[in-house]
């Protein structure tokens, strides 16, 4: 009984998942695809053996493809062991390319990689191969084998397709190794998280001018929902959870982001009736939320700018600035993405503009912070790449609208006072010329002219730089 109801909440949770959160779910295992072409093999088999031995199909083919029980046999032999060996060579193939990954950029995207529909279709068409010719060398005896024509032409047709498979899967991984391809793959799944978690799921329900739901927010103490397994919140049915609490008139405010590690036994959410002779089902609440032991990518966006900084402070690691340059460039390309379409309020409200869920929100600098701090502490003492940091600001701050210009502006402060190292003054005059570009796009001059006349000895130059460009706008 216990483990029965364990399904039936399995199967409700899987039922309330998004189209997105059900693929995930599906395609994260490495198993799924192959098993479903390995049925489909069944099928073809099962196709084969009827056409041949019922309707007779092999005696339509030229004689030219007709083979005799012997070379029948022959044939479905050394193809069983030679696609055998192509999908040793293939799991190695991909235990390599996750080693190396894991390795050099970053564990967290091994999913990434195994979750692309070339991985997945080639296990696919070679298990599915294997198990088409073992099957018909298993069936195959000498009384019924005049009568089979259509087994060994489609064995060997199977035969081409897996040669043809394994040597596009050969020139995926090598594509995949290649830095600016798995960074902009990884950027377009970043960027459709954003559009479902920001946009499709959230957006419609925050409110515009915050000023209106103000009076809204309870001030007393709320009845809290606890959890009761530890673990990461990987994702939250927002919708259903917004339909629930306009029928049950709440207002609920979450305990927890996204992406954040969940302890038990802590409040998960807590909870305001508007009518007090409401009958609350806790449990319903809390199947909306779901815990696991790992982090997903589904709705936490916090998640996937973590990876791109990995790979960017391996690369520092690996004195590869190449790669950690294009890296910074991908980040700042979805911060800009986020910046312009989030609205950053905490308050989601159903259509009658009441209040219904309050959010433990991240801001346009959370996110600035979340996708630079950590590179900017690695290359405190690499003026090149804090350079290059620099330009990716000054870029975002030209893309944003003024509402986060001034987070841009402080990130930028906050890395040029982080620096470390003496710089040339050549070093000094492209770190200063980036900081003023920051400076004027943002509609802080007077702020930096204050930044660099603490030490006017030391950014002397960059006076002189201030000075002459301001001369030249007016």
């Amino acid at each position: 009984m216990k483990n029965w109801n364990k399904l039936q909440t399995k199967m409700k949770k899987y039922k309330n998942m998004s189209k997105r959160e059900k693929w995930h779910q599906i395609y994260s295992n490495l198993w799924v695809t192959p098993i479903m072409y390995a049925g489909l093999s069944l099928l073809l088999f099962a196709l084969t053996v009827w056409a041949d031995l019922k309707m007779e199909f092999g005696s339509m083919l030229p004689s030219i493809l007709s083979a005799n029980y012997q070379l029948t046999k022959t044939i479905l032999s050394t193809l069983t062991g030679g696609l055998l060996s192509l999908n040793s060579f293939t799991f190695y193939g991909v235990l390599t390319a996750l080693t190396t990954f894991a390795g050099q950029y970053s564990p967290r995207i091994l999913k990434n990689f195994m979750m692309t529909k070339v991985t997945q279709r080639t296990l696919g068409i070679f298990n599915g191969s294997f198990l088409y010719v073992l099957f018909c060398l298993l069936f195959l005896n000498g009384e019924t084998a005049s009568q089979y024509s259509l087994i060994p032409v489609t064995a060997t047709f199977l035969t081409a397709l897996c040669i043809g498979t394994f040597a596009f899967f050969i020139n995926h991984i090598v594509t995949w190794l290649q830095v600016s391809n798995m960074t902009g793959e990884m950027k377009r799944e970043s960027i459709g998280i954003i559009e479902n978690s920001l946009l499709s799921e959230l957006e419609p329900y925050r409110v515009e001018d915050e000023k209106t739901v103000k009076g809204q927010i309870p001030e007393y103490q709320g009845h809290r929902i606890g959890i009761d397994s530890s673990g990461y919140l990987q994702t939250i049915d927002f919708i259903p959870l917004i339909e629930e609490a306009c029928r049950d008139d709440l207002i609920i405010r979450l305990e927890y982001k996204v992406g954040n590690f969940v302890f038990g036994t802590t409040p998960l959410l807590t909870y305001w009736k508007r009518r007090e002779e409401t009958t609350i089902d806790e449990f319903k609440y809390k199947n909306m939320f779901h815990i696991g032991k790992n982090q997903t990518e589904i709705q936490d966006i916090e998640f996937s700018i973590n990876k791109f900084v990995e790979i960017a402070i391996r690369a520092l690691g690996n004195n590869d600035p190449k790669t950690a340059t294009g890296t910074i460039y991908d980040i700042g390309d979805l911060l800009i993405n986020i910046s312009q379409k989030a609205k950053f309020t905490p308050y989601l409200t159903d259509k009658e503009y009441n209040l219904r869920l309050i959010l433990q929100n991240l801001n346009f600098d959370d996110y600035l912070y979340i996708g630079f701090a950590s590179i900017r502490h690695y290359a405190r003492d690499n003026v090149v790449i804090t350079v290059e940091l620099l330009k990716v600001l000054n870029a975002i701050a030209r893309a944003v609208g003024k509402r986060d210009e001034r987070f841009v502006w402080e990130f930028a402060v906050y890395t040029a006072y982080g620096f470390e190292k003496y710089m040339h003054h050549l070093d000094e005059r492209k770190f200063y010329d980036e900081l003023l570009n920051i400076a004027q796009a943002t509609g802080n001059e007077d702020d930096y002219r204050n930044l660099i006349e603490e030490d006017p000895k030391q950014y002397e130059g960059s006076s002189v730089k201030f000075n002459d460009r301001m001369l030249q706008n007016h």
